[in-house]
């Protein structure tokens, strides 16, 4: 369900604090627009335009930057309308209402859609190895993680192309290459989305030998680990499953063991390089990692 919404959210809020910013023009500068402006086209012009343009992989749970220019863009037109008498046009309505929609479709974005509401993963156990999940690499081959076992392995699982710290994450574990490849570890991407997604986004991130991106068949693997999303991709991107994957973050040892598990409850915070790449250091402390 929420994934059926979240486009529209976006687009709505969108073309709203755009339609605030000409009404603001045309309206001879009044200044209610600007509160409706702000209650509503920051959120999508930060996913949509600065979480790719700034590279950002992750954010706070609560995003309280955006949801202070929200408060205050409310509290904003709330005293436009007290000096007022209240609303008594058209227009002035209409910015009220924008602006009200605008704080409450932030709210719920936060609270409810960042949330994936998940419960821990019985498999996911630090010590101890995974069950043996099926997987398929990108040239149509079948493989499973027992093929894993001897070299430390990184896997990430990830939603797909079209979410933005999905693929910040993917870049920010792929600048690690030469970090890695000094430890020993292999690295290994896990979707759902398809293999010519896959292979287009393998192209774009010019992956290294030691990487490699492989297709989870109908959330075989996901499903294993109880870290599926059902209905969780956003209705309206073609070429893409309706279903997807909770993202999560596991380390192998050379023995197929975990050593480290990350199973992130809001699908915008992210675990940084920095907390899972030291588990990879060899005992002696030759292997050293810094962001």
């Amino acid at each position: 369900m929420k994934g059926k919404l979240i486009l529209p959210y976006i687009m709505l809020n969108l073309l709203s604090g755009v339609g605030s910013g000409v009404m603001f023009w045309w309206s001879n500068y009044d200044p209610i627009w600007i509160g409706a402006f702000f209650a509503t086209f920051p959120m999508p012009f930060f996913l949509m335009v600065l979480s790719q343009t700034f590279g950002i992989a992750r954010t706070s749970k609560r995003l309280p930057i955006l949801q202070l220019i929200s408060f205050a863009a409310l509290a904003q037109v709330a005293f436009v309308m007290y000096t007022r008498g209240g609303p008594s046009t058209l227009f002035e309505y209409a910015a009220l209402g924008i602006t009200v929609f605008g704080v409450l479709t932030m709210q719920w974005y936060i609270w409810i859609f960042s949330d994936y509401g998940r419960k821990k993963s019985a498999a996911i156990m630090k010590g101890k190895a995974l069950p043996e999940l099926p997987l398929q690499r990108l040239d149509t081959s079948r493989t499973t993680t027992a093929s894993f076992v001897g070299e430390k392995t990184l896997i990430v699982f990830f939603r797909a192309n079209w979410c933005p710290f999905c693929m910040n994450q993917l870049k920010e574990v792929r600048a690690q290459a030469d970090r890695l490849a000094k430890a020993g570890v292999k690295v290994k991407f896990v979707s759902n989305q398809g293999i010519e997604n896959s292979t287009k986004l393998a192209k774009d991130l010019k992956l290294p030998d030691h990487f490699e991106i492989f297709q989870d068949q109908d959330l075989r693997a996901a499903r294993a680990l109880g870290i599926e999303d059902i209905g969780g991709a956003p209705s309206g991107m073609p070429g893409y499953p309706a279903d997807t994957v909770m993202a999560t973050v596991i380390a192998l040892d050379a023995n197929g063991n975990v050593l480290f598990g990350d199973e992130t409850d809001n699908y915008r915070v992210r675990p940084h390089p920095d907390t899972f790449l030291p588990v990879f250091e060899d005992k002696n402390g030759a292997t050293r990692f810094a962001a």
